[in-house]
């Protein structure tokens, strides 16, 4: 039963994004809107996008960069709280955090798609 949940746990690291499209798929047959759907998709997506970028750099280069990547959240965070005082002069914690959560999904899911395609040519063109 453990080795199932091994596989499973690696595959959805391996392969986020057609985890990601099954998630909102399920997401969307569930809440029936389209952006309830697409917030929960990126609410539950994003801690798999920070550990899928985590998995993709300990394999491109060799090295543990989660330390970094801790170090990011937190400045986005910090950033994310100050962005929130400014325009509206009193934090809300929940809805920095929120915002926090969505942006990093954002950059997350980008970082992987350009880490992959960084692995690919890597790959393809100079091994």
């Amino acid at each position: 039963m453990s080795d199932w949940l091994a596989y499973g746990i690696a595959a959805v690291l391996t392969l986020p994004l057609p985890f990601l499209f099954v998630f909102y798929f399920f997401a969307r047959k569930w809440s029936k809107h389209k952006w309830k759907a697409i917030h929960r998709t990126a609410g539950f997506t994003a801690p798999v996008f920070v550990l899928a970028v985590h998995v993709l750099l300990m394999v491109l280069f060799e090295r543990s960069f989660f330390p970094f990547i801790l170090i990011f959240l937190l400045l986005l965070l910090g950033v994310s709280i100050i962005t929130q005082y400014k325009l509206k002069e009193e934090v809300q914690l929940f809805r920095a955090v929120r915002g926090f959560w969505r942006v990093s999904f954002l950059l997350f899911g980008l970082f992987y798609v350009g880490l992959s395609t960084f692995g690919l040519i890597l790959r393809l063109f100079f091994s």
